[in-house]
């Protein structure tokens, strides 16, 4: 028997819970980093057009000599450090350089008023521009973005050092959680591996089930009960059979016992005719319970092709026939047309056979059997004008080793049982009726009605 690949479901769902929350929280820490960048860039914005004013303000009050020592006294008191220079504008239209921090070129490094970002010897700034509208003076200045860039850094760090100090703690409580949650499924497969196979009972489970795992211990339970049915049938079949075949095989023995005796040619001739008979019953016997446990473990089959139920029916009668003959019974078969039925082709020969041959069987020597097949009502009907069913026991004929009062036929009792089955497996419905006349009563008609074709 090959080993079916197992895996945990606790660990597959606390490793997969990890891994959704570490990805919701990097992914919250990036959606931060990103606002707080945009923030940090509006801000350091306002702190660039501070100091460009304030260095502008000083700049055209003619202390521009004054700005290098200003801005290096107060350097330490922004967030970033800035770059600056002061222009002035000659009569000669060009730009002056007055004053510039160590990190400007001697060279106008923007164009325009305003803010605008540039590349500095290989690294990206970001520069604003502001003239004084009085006077020729124009001020610039700038932040290097890799300065931005590192205190993002240091922000987004700052996020993430919770999440990674947090996220054993919250395996830790994931896997609680989880551990507590399938303690339902563990208690389910316990109640499941405790079951006895001698005596099935339904799963049993202390407490309310989550709706996930009820539906699997109902599914269980239905299988369970179907496992407890079908053991329980096979025991009352098995005993059944055992006590059918003693009886037989009891006489049997005896008849041998006395052929054995037997002093003269007629009684050894008797006992052996007797055994012989014996021998045809317990035959007969055998094939049914053959037939039956071919039918019992599996309801397939029977619906497989469009069977002609006319053909299968002339077919058995013209094998019973010889039988009938032996004890001067009236076989007929009336002639009905097509009955087309959907199913297997063995399976409605041996229901056909099982119905004439019960009724060759029950019948009195002279007796006769009709079989009918009726295309208009999609019906099959074998009657004979035996000792008939009393109307009050043809419930239980249905059943196994059942067999009418006062009936010494020599039947085994599970004729019906059989066709019984294969009715129930062909979707078909089965009827006890009474049969063709005779003095002081009727015999029994068993009438099989099929599903119509659609």
């Amino acid at each position: 028997m090959a080993v079916r690949p197992v895996y945990s479901l606790r660990r597959r769902l606390v490793v997969m819970l990890i891994i959704a929350v570490a990805a919701l929280w990097s992914l919250s820490a990036v959606v931060a980093f990103r606002i707080a960048h945009e923030e940090a860039d509006e801000l350091f914005d306002a702190q660039l057009m501070q100091v460009a004013e304030t260095l502008l303000a000083i700049v055209a009050a003619g202390q521009a000599p004054q700005v290098a020592q200003e801005m290096a006294e107060h350097q330490h008191a922004y967030q970033l450090p800035v770059a600056f220079q002061a222009l002035m504008h000659d009569n000669k239209g060009n730009w002056q350089l007055l004053v510039r921090s160590s990190e400007m070129p001697e060279w106008r490094v923007t164009r325009e008023p305003g803010f605008e970002e540039r590349e500095l010897d290989g690294e990206l700034w970001r520069f604003v521009t502001v003239d004084h509208g009085h006077s020729p003076y124009r001020v610039i200045v700038g932040q290097n973005h890799s300065a931005r860039y590192r205190l993002a850094g240091e922000v987004a760090l700052h996020l993430l050092l919770p999440i990674l100090f947090g996220l054993p703690l919250i395996a830790v409580a994931i896997w609680a959680v989880v551990t507590r949650a399938l303690r339902p499924v563990q208690a389910v497969a316990t109640a499941v591996g405790g079951l006895d196979a001698r005596r099935l009972v339904p799963v049993r489970v202390e407490g309310a089930l989550p709706e996930e795992i009820a539906p699997l211990v109902s599914s269980l339970d239905a299988l369970v009960s179907r496992v407890a049915e079908v053991l329980d049938h096979e025991r009352r079949f098995t005993a059944d059979a055992a006590h059918e075949l003693r009886t037989p095989l009891a006489a049997v023995k005896i008849q041998a016992q006395v052929a054995r005796r037997a002093v003269d040619d007629a009684g050894r001739r008797h006992a052996l005719d007797q055994v012989l008979s014996g021998v045809e019953r317990m035959t007969h016997l055998v094939e049914q319970l053959l037939t039956l446990a071919r039918l019992d473990p599996e309801a397939q089959g029977v619906a497989d092709v469009p069977v002609d139920l006319a053909e299968v029916a002339e077919s058995v009668c013209s094998i019973l026939t010889p039988q009938a003959l032996r004890r001067d019974q009236s076989l007929e078969l009336e002639p009905g047309g097509g009955l087309v039925v959907q199913g297997n082709r063995w399976w409605l020969e041996v229901l056909v056979r099982n119905l004439v041959d019960n009724a060759l069987r029950y019948s009195l020597p002279g007796g006769r059997v009709l079989v009918q097949v009726d295309p208009q009502t999609a019906t099959l009907r074998v009657a004979d004008d035996g000792p008939g069913i009393a109307l009050a026991l043809r419930g239980q004929m249905l059943t196994r080793f059942a067999r009418g009062a006062g009936n010494d036929a020599d039947g085994c009792g599970l004729g019906l049982s059989i066709v019984a089955r294969i009715v129930e497996i062909a979707g078909a419905r089965l009827d006890l009726e009474a049969g063709l006349p005779r003095a002081g009563g009727a015999g029994l008609a068993v009438v099989v009605h099929f599903p119509e074709r659609a």
